[in-house]
């Protein structure tokens, strides 16, 4: 049949149809997706699905909002923004930041790309050398302004007190957390960092630390660059964080790293909250688990035969200056307990050899002054021990390390690093927190009985109490695939580290790798379920009972009977996560030498064989659900983000800062007075709106318990993110699968099609075709593909909505349906590969 001649009339319905208000149907979905676009590289294996997820998230990663221009060269790619979508707050404030994460995972997916454009053989793609572009992306995060930072021959360390919320000073409850900000030390305590001379006599042309700083604003939202409001300017490092472990991404004081005076007030610029004076000067941040990412990434990228010599001695440097991160806050004995105790440092005997939370840096701009900080509080997810077993055994990135010491400290932080997951390794499974060298931020004395490690304290939540920073299962996840992924080196390629007499717990490094994989990966197995729709939910929240045991040096299987965890919640939006689980299972499998011998791993009877399972149902369930014309996402809900107008950012009584665009902070400003840019951005109003709708029910809110439940409207907006690290995850993991498993192919979706009605875009009921398919689905389905704002299908909806059978979602399936009402097609050619298409 054709349709031309009688387009003018149907073109006239759809019209009359969208016209009335009645038909503008907004179905609700907790699942939404369906590709709108054939891939461009196939879709019958991993590796052209990485491919074509690849070029959505970085080729045409400008178009489709991941990357901003700035950055953009023929030498290196767009800096990431942390989100496409800008209303976000999470651990950025704003979902066009970026920070050293999301670089870690460019230089990631990059090396990637480049393993399987070399070696896949896809139709349509050829070799690349995105590595070094993705590495120069990355140095957009290293500091440029570190002006006499590294010709001083020594660095202060003053101490100042952390005031955790519950510990108050003099015994004073009301005398504790942010309120006791500015918190200032004094010039009778004060350390100084042991290696930094070691390292400027190595790297003397180098300048400053080769380190990236955790946190930029892409765009210069704040105007902190000098930026108009409304207008997009270059990248500019600032910071957020600052005020102890209760001070909430919602509780923040954005402010430039580099302190002209400009803003903010005459005396305390923008420190105006957390700071009684200043002097103009620049400080930095970083935070260690993302260099520790882009290292592993130059790791894999040697072993897989696509490196870069440059990038690779950068990588090494980089991994050098990371021994920074191995030190105490203020340099003090490592179980000192006392604030007193060594007031000039404790040496090389406040370094404990971990992966720490960050270290800071900074200095006057007239380079008069200079200081640096380590940190007293490492968190089990910020350990790395691949990228310290690539630093040691790489030939190019340990030859680049070159400051004294160096290897040698990486042979004490790798066993240090496993023995610290000996120790935590709950009974259940996963991993508890972390240890502290600084009991409530002060170096009190430990409670009388309370678990060490290397006379350090164990600490359930290292850092951040709000959220506690050990509920969040992408903790787990992002920390066992390196280990996974290093068990799967050692047992392909040997174990190098024997060398150096490695052996933690008493244990080689190949069996205390095996140990706590086998534990770990029972318990996330058996507690990911997969339902007969074709969907899935994975453990999302944690809780804590209990502590470990202390270490002694030895590691016992029940000595940790003692310390447990429940699951709180459990989700499927967090693709993310889900898809770095996926990549953990992949690697414990093969180390584990399952080799599925069908097109599809069948589920099996061993742990390693039902990983394997659970690996690829997770990938091709988020596949098949959550692909979109740009990328992996789905709907969620996020109730928290009443706090955008509820939060109070405490501000001292009395101090008061001005920002970029004119705008006055003070006393008992909430979130969104610092950030009344927010009006401008995309679905605010709508999220603004339900809040507005929940005050009007009487829903009110508690700074003390940060209870948003009663914010019920908020808690419905839809919200759908395409998060950069959420992609690298999942093209990570596709390649992993490509890499390790290239008999294995994607499975058909396992939504059932059997329940399939076509034409049927809004889910209604009906008993029969004519009552369910009719002028509402056409135009719910207009809405969409012309993507008008506010307009959702389900993903049942979205399958309904393939009439036209060309993989493509488009106006082509709307004609189908059209053609339908009008008598024009039968029922039985609706979603029939084998109807013939019309001709527009």
């Amino acid at each position: 049949m054709q349709f031309k001649k009688n387009r003018a009339i149907l073109a006239a319905v759809v019209a009359a149809a969208m016209a009335s208000t009645a038909l503008m149907s907004t179905v609700a979905s907790a699942a939404e997706g369906s590709r709108k676009k054939a891939e461009k590289y196939g879709d019958s294996t991993y590796a052209e699905r990485f491919l074509s997820l690849y070029q959505d998230v970085i080729v045409d990663g400008e178009d489709n909002g991941y990357l901003s221009s700035n950055g953009a060269s023929g030498t290196s790619f767009g800096v990431p923004y942390h989100s496409v979508e800008e209303l976000i707050c999470e651990a950025p404030d704003y979902g066009h930041e970026t920070t050293s994460e999301a670089m870690s995972y460019i230089v990631w997916i990059a090396a990637m790309n480049d393993h399987i454009t070399k070696d896949a053989g896809v139709a349509g793609t050829t070799p690349t050398k995105d590595l070094a572009k993705a590495w120069n992306t990355l140095e957009n995060l290293i500091p440029t302004e570190q002006t006499g930072f590294w010709t001083r021959p020594d660095l202060s360390a003053q101490t100042a007190k952390e005031w955790p919320e519950g510990f108050g000073l003099d015994g004073d409850p009301n005398k504790c957390g942010i309120n006791m900000y500015p918190s200032e030390g004094g010039q009778e305590n004060v350390g100084k960092n042991p290696i930094h001379t070691q390292l400027t006599s190595a790297y003397s042309k180098q300048g400053g630390e080769y380190l990236l700083h955790w946190l930029a604003d892409v765009d210069d939202w704040y105007g902190f660059g000098g930026s108009a409001r409304g207008t997009k300017g270059k990248v500019v490092l600032i910071n957020t964080f600052q005020r102890g472990d209760q001070e909430s991404c919602f509780e923040t004081v954005p402010h430039p790293s580099v302190e002209t005076l400009q803003y903010g007030n005459p005396t305390q610029g923008m420190k105006f909250a957390f700071q009684k004076s200043t002097a103009k000067s620049w400080s930095y941040t970083n935070a260690p688990d993302a260099e520790d990412r882009a290292i592993q990434a130059v790791y894999a990228a040697n072993r897989w035969g696509v490196s870069d010599s440059t990038v690779t001695e950068k990588a090494g440097m980089m991994g050098d200056m990371c021994r920074n991160d191995m030190f105490d806050k203020y340099y003090k004995t490592i179980g000192c307990q006392s604030y007193e105790a060594d007031a000039s440092g404790g040496g090389l005997q406040g370094q404990h050899f971990l992966m720490s939370w960050y270290t800071a840096w900074g200095g006057a701009m007239d380079g008069q002054w200079a200081w640096q900080i380590g940190c007293s509080h490492s968190h089990q997810f910020y350990q790395n021990p691949l990228a310290a077993y690539g630093l040691l055994y790489d030939s190019g990135l340990s030859s680049a390390m070159k400051a004294q010491n160096a290897k040698k400290d990486y042979v004490t932080s790798l066993g240090r690093q496993m023995e610290l997951y000996l120790w935590l390794q709950s009974k259940n499974g996963p991993f508890a927190g972390g240890c502290t060298n600084s009991w409530n931020g002060k170096y009190e004395k430990y409670p009388s009985g309370w678990s060490t490690f290397h006379d350090m304290a164990y600490i359930e939540h290292p850092v951040y109490a709000d959220p506690g920073s050990n509920h969040w299962t992408g903790n787990q996840f992002w920390a066992t695939q390196r280990l996974a992924e290093l068990y799967y080196i050692i047992k392909t390629e040997g174990d190098k580290s024997t060398a150096d007499n490695i052996k933690p717990g008493g244990m080689s490094l190949e069996k205390a790798l095996e140990t706590v994989l086998d534990r770990w990966v029972e318990f996330f197995v058996t507690n990911t379920k997969f339902d007969d729709k074709g969907d899935f939910s994975v453990p999302a929240s944690l809780d804590w009972d209990g502590q470990p045991a202390s270490w002694n040096g030895t590691y016992n299987a029940s000595a940790n009977d003692g310390l447990t965890c429940t699951i709180t919640a459990s989700g499927n939006s967090d693709f993310g996560c889900a898809a770095s689980l996926a990549d953990t299972l992949v690697y414990y499998a093969k180390a584990k030498g399952v080799e599925p011998t069908g097109s599809a791993a069948a589920e099996g009877t061993k742990l390693e064989e039902k990983a394997l399972y659970t690996a690829q149902q997770l990938m091709d369930r988020l596949w098949a659900i959550g692909r979109d014309n740009i990328g992996v996402s789905r709907t969620d809900h996020n109730g928290s983000l009443a706090r955008f107008f509820e939060q109070e950012v405490y501000i001292p009584v009395g101090n008061s800062g001005k920002y970029p665009y004119g705008y006055t902070v003070s006393n008992g400003a909430k979130f969104i007075d610092l950030r009344p840019m927010y009006e401008d951005v995309e679905g605010f109003a709508d999220l603004k709106a339900a809040w507005e709708a929940d005050v009007a029910n009487g829903a009110t809110y508690d700074n003390t318990t940060s209870d948003c439940s009663a914010f019920t409207n908020v808690a419905a907006v839809d919200l759908k993110y395409h998060r950069f690290w959420h992609a690298g995850d999942v093209l990570m993991t596709l390649g992993t699968l490509y890499e390790l498993y290239p008999q294995l192919k994607p499975t058909t979706s396992e939504v059932q099609e059997d329940d399939t009605d076509w034409g049927n875009v809004d889910c209604s009921e009906g008993a029969t075709v004519r009552k369910r398919v009719n002028i509402a689905d056409a135009v719910l389905l207009a809405q969409y593909n012309a993507e008008i704002s506010g307009t959702k299908i389900s993903a049942q909806g979205l399958l309904n909505a393939q009439c036209c059978w060309d993989e493509n979602l488009n106006g082509d399936d709307t004609t189908y349906i059209l053609e339908f009402l009008a008598g024009l097609k039968d029922y039985s050619e609706l979603g029939n590969p084998d109807a013939p298409h019309s001709e527009n």
